[in-house]
């Protein structure tokens, strides 16, 4: 048997319809209610219309327009981003071998870097040895010049608040205080009958000692300032080798200092390398894989350009054609549709029955909406 043929002005309704359910920037409610007036609006002759369906075929054939001017638009970006990609292969090689170098160099920069911090730490450790051997010399050097000002301040001490109470008769102690002048009398080799002599007087009243007790009192008092006297030289002959040693160490704390600072400076100038490094890696890894996704980026962008080139032929060739075709049509434009049987005439009917319902629905909306 053969195949009934298909009725034209329904099939070029069914198109429009469904371009009208796939047109961007258009809501839903829109499409639904334009969709539901195709059989007494472009499916019916202009000669048929009611006047009000004739403002429905005009907003359909503006969604039709727009349409077609998003399937032009995107057709061309599609064919900007190909002309964009085509030459691309050569500058993906170009930038890839530049990423390249940049992280060889970089790596050999962060690995010099590296070595500089090696180094640095190495200088501190040395600096630091250097200045525990000037401290242990000075501390050595010292320790007789330390032991003379100790002898110094005993003698001044017990000279101060022990013989000059026990002189001018204001001691409230003179058996601890005379004790302490003799101890240091004999500890620091005073002359022993001078110690011997100035014992008892130390223990006398003031009132009660006369010129020989005086005498041997200034005698002591001599003893006390001739002792101070000689560790004084003895301080003084050692004060240039002191000076020198506190100069070494003062020099090998600098020393280390400096080279503390350096190591921190090196440590980083080593992180700040390391991090270039890591960058130009990644930038490098990623040169790389746009070279090696350039075939499959272009031929993607290809096929994007194909569907959009067919997208927009199928559009004009299709619905907004037979838009254009149904929207002025009379009767004997097309071919006549091949004979119905009564029970199909009836569903016809019915259908055509449903649609005027919709667009008296849609003219009532409409008259609300104004």
């Amino acid at each position: 048997m053969g195949g009934r043929k298909a009725d034209p002005i329904k099939t070029r309704c069914d198109m429009v319809k469904h371009a009208i359910a796939s047109a961007e920037h258009c809501s839903k409610s829109v499409k639904d209610m334009l969709g539901s007036t195709i059989p007494v609006t472009i499916g019916a002759y202009k000669a048929d219309r009611h006047p009000f369906n004739d403002r429905f075929v005009a907003m359909i054939g503006e969604v039709l327009v727009a349409q077609q001017a998003y399937l032009t638009h995107d057709l061309a970006s599609k064919e900007a981003a190909f002309a964009e990609l085509t030459p691309a292969k050569a500058n993906r090689e170009a930038v890839h071998d530049q990423t390249k170098a940049d992280a060889v160099a970089k790596g050999e920069a962060a690995e010099a870097a590296k070595h500089a911090h090696t180094a640095t730490g190495a200088a501190v450790k040395d600096a630091s040895a250097a200045l525990k051997e000037a401290q242990k010399a000075e501390k050595s050097g010292n320790e007789s010049l330390e032991a003379t000002s100790a002898r110094k301040a005993t003698l001044e001490g017990t000279q101060k608040d022990s013989l000059g109470p026990l002189m001018d008769g204001s001691s409230e102690n003179k058996t601890k205080m005379a004790k302490a002048v003799l101890a240091v009398g004999k500890s620091f080799e005073f002359d022993a009958s001078l110690l011997a002599t100035a014992e008892p007087v130390l223990f006398k009243e003031v009132a009660e000692r006369g010129s020989f007790d005086a005498t041997c009192l200034e005698q002591l008092q001599a003893a006390f300032a001739s002792a101070v006297a000689g560790l004084d030289e003895q301080l003084a002959a050692g004060a240039p080798g002191k000076a020198e040693r506190a100069a070494v160490v003062a020099n090998a704390e600098a020393a280390k200092q400096g080279a503390e600072a350096a190591r921190a400076d090196a440590m980083e100038k080593a992180q700040a390398a390391k991090a270039a490094k890591a960058a130009a890696d990644a930038s490098e890894k990623e040169a790389a894989q746009s070279l090696e996704h350039f075939m499959p980026d272009l031929k993607k962008c290809g096929d994007a350009l194909d569907t959009a080139k067919e997208d927009v032929t199928e559009f004009n060739d299709g619905p907004l054609k037979a838009f254009h075709e149904l929207q002025d049509a009379k009767e004997g434009d097309f071919a006549p549709p091949p004979k119905e049987s009564p029970a199909k005439k009836a569903r016809a009917e019915a259908e055509t029955g449903d649609a005027d319902v919709d667009m008296q629905h849609a003219q009532e909306q409409h008259q609300e909406a104004a």
